[in-house]
C-alpha cells in the first residue's frame, strides 16, 4: 500500500499533515521530503491527523521522532492527531511519544477542524 500526504497550512508558523495509508521504509523516502519542506524555521506548530494511517513502521516511528526534534529546536510543537487503533498501539508499545504530543490541544484541535471541514467542501461534488 502506498502513502498519501496532504499538507495545509494555516499561515507560515502552522502546518497540519494527513497522512493516508501506510508510512514504512518504502515510503518513508517521501514522507521524509514533504516533512523537510514543511520544517521550515518559522514553522511552531505541525499537526499530524493520522486517522488514516492504517500503518506505521520503525522508519515511521524515526520520522516522527525527527519532526519533533526539529519543532522543539525551533521552539515549537508537535501534535499527533486521530490515531487509528494499530497505529495508536505501535506507539504505545514503542513508548517514545511523550503523552503530551498526543494530548489534546483545543486551539490545535479547532485548526485541524477547521481544516478537514474546508477539504471535504473542496472536494464536494455537487454534480451529483
Amino acid at each position: 500500500m502506498s502513502l498519501k500526504i496532504d499538507v495545509d497550512r494555516a499561515g507560515p508558523d502552522e502546518a497540519a499533515i494527513t497522512l493516508t495509508g501506510e508510512l514504512n521504509s518504502a515510503t518513508a523516502a517521501a514522507c521524509d521530503k514533504e516533512l523537510t519542506t514543511v520544517l521550515a524555521p518559522e514553522l511552531k506548530t505541525l499537526i499530524l491527523n493520522l486517522k488514516h494511517l492504517k500503518y506505521i513502521s520503525s522508519a515511521g516511528l524515526r520520522l516522527v521522532l525527527k519532526a519533533r526534534k526539529q519543532l522543539e529546536k525551533q521552539g515549537g510543537r508537535l501534535a499527533l492527531r486521530h490515531m487509528s487503533a494499530p497505529v495508536a498501539k505501535v506507539f504505545e508499545i514503542a513508548a517514545l511519544i511523550p503523552p503530551d504530543v498526543q494530548a489534546s490541544r483545543r486551539s490545535e484541535d479547532i485548526f485541524l477542524d477547521a481544516v478537514q471541514r474546508r477539504e471535504a467542501v473542496r472536494h464536494h461534488d455537487i454534480s451529483d
